[in-house]
């Protein structure tokens, strides 16, 4: 199997030198230490003076391929992805199996392991008893013990095939989990820290495996835990565990000891700033006795981390010491930091970009050649960089150099921003529609938008064509502009627009936006039934509205798709007069703001938000507000515990007609079930649309309040929501409303 060329290749002994023994007996060595033989044997062959060697090995086959027979438990597929290796030449390559991951210990053991087990090469025996081993650990962590693992190798020139033949066992399973000692906290706090869980109902937990190695594991972990919390002398017994059946209860006793508090803190190295500044109000008095906890010297790490990126000293590292006073039950903290000194920028590299122009890249860094590097500047390139919905991920690292001056190495990973589009949408007010799209984010590399879009359902129909230009005159506004045909069909009207928007936005600093636009459109209100109010049927025919819009904005989030901290803030006024060339008389000002904030006492990765919207709308001349341009509260963007329009004025039969003024509060915490893509959430929802200001008064707000998921999807987010009304209303009785929303977030 192994070709002579590559065998000699390995030896120093060549025709030619003088024969040493030493010499023959290294290459010898060096030959089976490369793995690939099983046997070697030399024959010298002496002719007057000099020497024929003849080597005659035994060589291991090529591994083209990798089976497994005998697995039921667990798939072949499942096996291969637990051992992280390929099972078949060319299958995927090391890019593929790590792309997307960000660096860290246990991404580079994968890029270890399938370095070391690539196919097409000869395996080792260290390296088979190796994947072996990985096989037994696989079933043990599904709750298989003492599975028998075999091998044998198929030799075939060009194709061998390594063979795994697996004798499976019967499952344990773990059924109750009982704590006895725990005062401090609970068991299901204590289980938190754990990977062996208990058999659960509820959490859907029916056959939760047992594998010993993990539980003791967990006692490491546990431990820990207590140690993180201030209790230095905990004492945790190995476990009990008694076997029934195919299940095993498992007894874990606890004696927690005493429990230490912070003594004295103490900073060694701070020049820059005093001990006072970096504690800030972390612990407003150093004789505050509080109980020690990790997580208080993981928020001064934070502190002195912040303040120093602050002022550029980016290489800043701090190291604690922690010392108990075993007989005053008390931690000493020592923070040694080593400041550095202020770091600039030197040269910025770019890597990544298959597809995306450097200069638009560049462009969103808000660090340039010889800046000083601030860790604000890194983070917020990043976040600019990301909110342009054409990268997966986006890597900013500062390369340490003797001379203070770092270069910048920006790694991105494009996503694919090209998309032919074929699916499905809903909400309360389009109904389920079907859309085809033709979409190019950051065309020809430019960041430029274009877009082509057809929708339609049962309630909606939609054909648009859009582009939007990046940068215009190489500053920081973008131009806009958009044709389209869009039709709804309400319950008791339809209503078609067709026209035109062109829209220029530029950026003001480094949060704010500024924008005006301008809209031609041709309005028809049709199909309107005879029970609706004279209110609404004066609007029936074709009306031609042309309206300027004016809009300014604050923008100080991490995502566009699903911030997690920062706010934005916007004022939208609209107006339309006849001298514009239009029939429609209006003017219409709505202002927003959203907050958002991460968990960052608990860690917990919860998503608070609360959002605020109140708008006004009045018409001139005797007309009426057009149907199209009221606010109607209710329903999936507003309150989602109320159908469209039913928590704001309602005609004599109960049917929404709409609303001049409105106020919509939003409350919710989003809290992650799976990585930043699957999320469950609480919300509460309160406001009221009405015709007067009166009206608004909060003894007349309606209120929902529910649970619900949110859900990242690579097609489109996807929002599901259980609301229940604090209040029936007439025409919208029911106490609960599911709210489905499929193509953008709340």
């Amino acid at each position: 199997y192994i070709q002579s060329g590559l065998i000699k290749g390995f030896m120093k002994l060549h025709p030619g030198m003088q024969f040493l023994q030493t010499m023959l007996d290294e290459d010898i060595k060096r030959l089976y230490e490369t793995g690939y033989f099983k046997n070697i044997a030399v024959k010298e062959i002496k002719k007057d003076d000099h020497v024929k060697l003849i080597y005659v090995v035994q060589d291991l086959p090529i591994i083209y391929r990798i089976e497994f027979k005998g697995n039921k438990r667990l798939s072949s597929k499942d096996l291969a992805k637990k051992l992280g290796i390929e099972t078949e030449v060319g299958k995927f390559g090391l890019n593929q199996a790590t792309r997307g991951l960000t660096p860290s210990s246990s991404i580079n053991e994968k890029i270890e392991i399938i370095k070391q087990f690539q196919l097409g090469k000869v395996l080792s025996e260290e390296e088979i008893h190796l994947l072996i081993n990985r096989i037994k650990k696989a079933y043990e962590e599904a709750g298989y013990s003492h599975v028998g693992v075999t091998y044998k190798i198929i030799p075939v020139k060009g194709a061998s095939r390594l063979v795994f033949y697996i004798k499976e066992t019967k499952p344990t399973y773990v059924g109750d989990i009982h704590f006895i000692g725990n005062k401090t906290f609970s068991d299901g706090r204590l289980l938190d820290h754990m990977k062996t869980q208990p058999f659960s109902l509820l959490a859907f937990r029916w056959h939760p495996p047992f594998n010993k190695h993990i539980l003791m594991d967990d006692i490491k972990r546990l431990k820990k835990f207590y140690e993180n919390e201030g209790f230095f002398e905990v004492q945790i017994d190995e476990p009990i565990i008694k076997k029934h059946g195919d299940r095993v209860n498992i007894t874990i006793k606890i004696n927690e000891g005493p429990r230490y508090k912070i003594g004295k803190i103490v900073f060694k190295g701070n020049k820059m700033y005093s001990e006072d500044e970096l504690l800030d109000k972390i612990i407003q008095h150093r004789d505050s006795k509080r109980y020690y906890k990790k997580s208080i010297i993981k928020l001064i790490e934070k502190r002195i981390f912040d303040k120093y990126g602050k002022i550029g000293f980016i290489n800043e590292y701090t190291s604690v010491k922690k010392e108990p006073d075993f007989k005053n039950k008390t931690v000493n903290l020592v923070f040694h930091v080593y400041e550095g000194g202020p770091v600039y920028a030197g040269k910025i590299h770019i890597r990544g970009n298959y597809e995306t122009r450097d200069y638009v890249i560049r462009r969103e860094m808000r660090l340039q050649e010889y800046d000083l590097i601030t860790r604000h500047e890194l983070s917020r390139s990043k976040d600019r960089m990301m909110n342009l919905g054409y990268y997966d991920n986006v890597q900013i690292v500062p390369v340490p150099k003797p001379d203070n001056f770092d270069d910048i190495y920006t790694k991105i990973q494009e996503r694919y921003t090209g998309q032919f589009s074929v699916g499905l949408g809903y909400n309360q007010v389009t109904g389920l529609a079907g859309f085809a799209s033709i979409r190019k984010g950051n065309f020809l590399g430019t960041g430029d938008i274009a877009g082509i879009s057809l929708s339609y359902g049962a309630n909606y129909e939609n054909d648009s064509i859009s582009y939007t230009h990046k940068w215009l005159f190489n500053k920081p506004i973008d131009v806009t502009g958009s044709l389209y045909d869009t039709k709804i069909y309400y319950t008791d009207y339809t209503v078609q627009r067709v026209g035109f928007d062109l829209t220029f936005t530029k950026e003001f600093g480094e949060y704010w936006y500024a924008s005006l636009g301008s809209s031609i459109q041709k309005v028809t209100y049709s199909d309107i039934s005879s029970s609706t109010p004279p209110v609404i049927q004066s609007q029936a025919g074709t009306w031609q509205a042309r309206k300027l819009i004016f809009s300014v904005s604050h923008n100080t989030t991490d995502y566009y798709l699903f911030p997690s901290k920062g706010s934005i803030q916007s004022l939208t006024y609209t107006i339309a007069l006849p001298v514009l060339g239009g029939s429609e008389k209006i003017q219409k000002l709505v202002l927003s703001n959203a907050n958002f904030i991460k968990d960052h006492i608990f860690y917990t990765g919860t998503i608070f938000s609360a959002r605020e919207t109140a708008g006004w709308a009045q018409a001139y001349s005797n007309l009426v507000v057009p149907l199209d341009d009221e606010f109607f509260v209710g329903g999936d963007y507003t309150i989602r515990g109320y159908s469209y329009g039913y928590a704001g004025p309602l005609d004599s039969a109960a049917e929404p007609i709409g609303a001049t003024r409105e106020i919509v509060l939003n409350f919710e915490a989003d809290y992650p079930l799976y990585k930043n893509i699957f999320y469950v959430d609480a919300f509460y929802d309160t406001g009221r649309g009405a015709d007067s200001w009166s009206g608004l008064k909060p003894s007349n707000w309606l209120g929902s309040y529910g649970v619900g998921i949110r859900f990242i999807t690579a097609y489109a987010p996807v929002r599901l929501d259980l609301a229940f009304k604090t209040k029936p209303v007439p025409g919208d009785t029911a106490r609960e409303k599911i709210s489905f929303v499929l193509g953008s977030f709340f």
